[in-house]
């Protein structure tokens, strides 16, 4: 059957109409590869960065180490200022979690001074478990040490002073800024173990939430009766 002019006029017509779709989309899929390469390019590498904020320069980072006591053994017994220093610190050992503490003696004497130390450390509430009593070569007027290990918050340490302020017109923050800020912030982190994970959150009660859902509920009714009953009241007495 032979085609008509028309029909050969439309085939034509959708040839070119599809070749050039076909270029549009060649054409597109290049522009928007370059635009992403041109975008990677321009933002990936940024080695000239500079910190400028307190918190990037002085970062608060979680550490720890040996908080340690030495307690002299010339009396043979403890004294009272001695109670009080042995006393204190191990209050101060349960306030940063609970670690082991260990009471290492002279090998040459102590014996007698160690358990008392013990016996004072339980009377402040360290469960016996947790106090270890040790030797170190060392003769018997050595003090007694005590140690245990706590979790701290610190930042690097301030006193950079080399900048000249009065002659410096950058307008910009001097190398010591925001220093003393991060140092107080750290110093007043209670458990520096917040800052590796936080503490796990007790479930909520079932009986509470339920109580509390009740009583929306109740108002929202009570509420909508007796608005209905007031707008019908001033409606009636209204002559």
């Amino acid at each position: 059957m032979a085609m008509s002019a028309s029909s050969l006029s439309n085939g034509k017509r959708k040839m070119k109409i599809n070749s050039l779709s076909r270029l549009c989309g060649s054409s597109l899929a290049i522009l928007v590869t370059v635009s992403l390469g041109g975008c990677v390019t321009d933002f990936a590498d940024d080695d000239n960065y500079v910190s400028n904020t307190p918190g990037e320069r002085f970062p608060i980072e979680y550490a720890k180490g040996p908080v340690t006591l030495q307690v002299e053994t010339n009396t043979g017994s403890l004294e009272p200022s001695q109670i009080n220093a042995v006393a204190g610190f191990a209050r101060q050992s349960m306030s940063g979690g609970l670690t082991p503490v260990v009471i290492r003696r002279p090998s040459g004497g102590g014996q007698k001074m160690a358990q008392e130390i013990a016996y004072l450390m339980m009377q402040q509430g360290l469960p016996k478990g947790m106090v270890r009593i040790g030797s170190y070569p060392a003769a018997a007027s050595a003090p007694i040490q005590i140690s245990y290990v706590k979790a701290y918050a610190h930042t690097k340490p301030c006193g950079v002073w080399d900048d000249n302020l009065a002659s410096d017109l950058r307008s910009e923050n001097y190398t010591n800024f925001g220093c003393a800020v991060q140092s107080n912030m750290a110093a007043m982190i209670a458990n520096p173990n917040d800052l590796v994970a936080p503490e796990p959150t007790t479930p909520g009660l079932g009986e509470a939430k339920v109580r509390v859902i009740n009583r929306v509920g109740e108002y929202a009714v009570t509420s909508g009766s007796s608005g209905g009953g007031a707008s019908t009241g001033g409606a009636a007495a209204t002559p």
